[in-house]
């Protein structure tokens, strides 16, 4: 019996070994595998140098020349070389009175200029040079109508009927005057030749003077002739370093305006060409200049305010407020013409103007 037994059990080990057996996988041996080609990606297509020449009003050989020449390289290295503006001075290229013609056929690309040059074909250009004279007493004034007021909006329009793309505007310091006589009143410019462009000119007039423009390599040879008896030419650092300061005897520190702006104008057609982020870098980088040109003219100022009293023998003046307040009136009724002559954009530019003076209690 026991025997049975141990042969069943040994019996039903077997089978239970076999089984198992047959359901364990064959071990098989993994054939090889062929890598996947895969096309390589394609190279970045490469990207488009805007190599532009670009006209500026003044001279080489200054510090603000020194100034425009470090922004361009910036932007060359900002933009990974795809912007290489070459600064040319003025008159090298073109004369100075041509270059808003010029961007506007696309003759030329690019012009870092100067408002009042273009009175004469778009009133608005008044305020793209800064605030119109004495009505703001400061810069922080002007941002205020630019960013907030819808100012910036209003040269750009006014500017693209001319197919000109107004990237920004370029704030520095003061606009100043060196004269031959002394002014401390605003029937002191009566009788006296200025050379004074847009409308400084037109206030001169107001006041009894004579306005001229001549390019700024011909100032100083005017003074020295006695065509004309001062100059307004902006910050009084940007007139010393071109040496007017040494055919004049007076320096008028009651500035015609807190800030004056140079601005930047681009062809419509070669703007809408350029790429998004190229466009963005143009129109910060305008901040980046602002910064630039007003520091260097902070310093500058005060240096040459030093040197032309302590070693030229200068006088300096000033305008009593009851005396700007002359000329301010003279102003708005500059400003009032043209806002007849231009009610889509000036009249609302100087609307914008106007209340904001009135919210400080400069206007009644």
């Amino acid at each position: 019996m026991k025997r049975v037994k141990l042969l069943a059990l040994l019996g039903s080990m077997g089978l239970i070994i076999a089984l198992l057996a047959c359901a364990a996988p064959t071990p098989t041996t993994p054939a090889p595998t062929t890598p996947a080609l895969t096309t390589p990606a394609p190279p970045p297509p490469e990207q488009e140098v805007y190599k532009w020449d670009m006209t500026y009003p003044l001279y080489r050989g200054t510090w603000d020349w020194d100034v425009l020449v470090r922004w361009c390289d910036d932007l060359r290295v900002a933009s990974g070389g795809r912007l290489d503006i070459t600064p040319y001075a003025g008159g090298e290229i073109m004369p100075v009175t041509e270059t808003f013609d010029a961007v506007s056929t696309g003759t030329l690309k690019i012009d870092f200029t100067y408002g009042p040059y273009w009175l004469g074909k778009l009133p608005m250009s008044i305020y793209s040079s800064g605030l119109p004279p004495l009505t703001l007493p400061l810069r922080e004034h002007y941002t205020v109508l630019y960013y907030e007021r819808g100012l910036e909006d209003l040269l750009r329009k006014a500017y693209a009927e001319h197919n000109i793309y107004y990237v920004n505007t370029i704030l520095t310091n003061n606009a100043v005057i060196l004269s031959k006589f002394p002014i401390r009143k605003a029937a002191d410019f009566k009788g006296k030749v200025f050379r004074a462009p847009g409308i400084y000119g037109e206030l001169v007039a107001k006041a009894g003077g004579a306005a001229t423009y001549f390019p700024w390599g011909e100032i100083y040879g005017a003074l020295e002739k006695g065509t004309c008896d001062a100059v307004e030419a902006g910050p009084l650092s940007c007139q010393c370093d071109s040496g007017f300061h040494e055919v004049t005897k007076y320096f008028l520190e009651t500035p015609l305006t807190p800030l004056d702006c140079w601005c930047l104008h681009i062809n419509m057609d070669a703007w809408n060409a350029l790429p998004d982020d190229l466009k963005m870098l143009f129109y910060e980088s305008c901040s980046y200049a602002s910064d630039l040109f007003t520091a260097s003219y902070y310093v500058h100022d005060a240096d040459w305010r030093e040197e032309i009293v302590e070693e030229w023998g200068f006088t300096v003046t000033s305008l009593p407020e009851e005396e700007q307040a002359i000329l301010r009136q003279y102003t708005m009724e500059i400003l009032d013409k043209y806002s007849a002559e231009d009610p889509v954009y000036f009249a609302k530019a100087t609307a914008l103007l106007k209340d904001y003076m009135k919210e400080l209690g400069l206007l009644k």
